[in-house]
């Protein structure tokens, strides 16, 4: 019986527990001679919605390895990447609830 209760009280914990923010990444590439390479030290922004217009939030560069990074956004928000004049994608995203520590995965960017 009482490793019942330890059970019961250790998922009702692991459900309580809820994401106060959410990490994003991606990858940004780009075609040299028909291979796609990482793009290094390229802008993206993130462009969000305050519920009356798309303001600019944040940018990050990307890494040798094409990556950028966005950390600690409330899930729920809407969003849009600003890439060299272009918006990706081409409909506005929500920032899921992730766990703790997790990445929200974003669509490769090729340029």
């Amino acid at each position: 019986m009482k490793k019942i209760v330890v059970i019961i009280m250790f998922f009702a914990a692991l459900a309580a527990v809820k994401p106060t923010a959410t990490n994003l990444r991606g990858q940004i590439v780009q075609n040299v001679n028909g291979h796609y390479q990482p793009a290094a030290n390229v802008r993206v922004d993130l462009v969000t919605w305050n519920g009356a217009a798309w303001t600019s939030y944040s940018y990050a560069l990307t890494g040798a390895d094409g990556f950028y990074y966005f950390s600690n956004f409330p899930p729920g928000m809407r969003f849009l990447l600003l890439v060299s004049g272009h918006y990706f994608p081409k409909a506005p995203q929500t920032i899921n609830a992730e766990p703790p520590g997790t990445y929200q995965d974003l669509p490769v960017i090729s340029l």
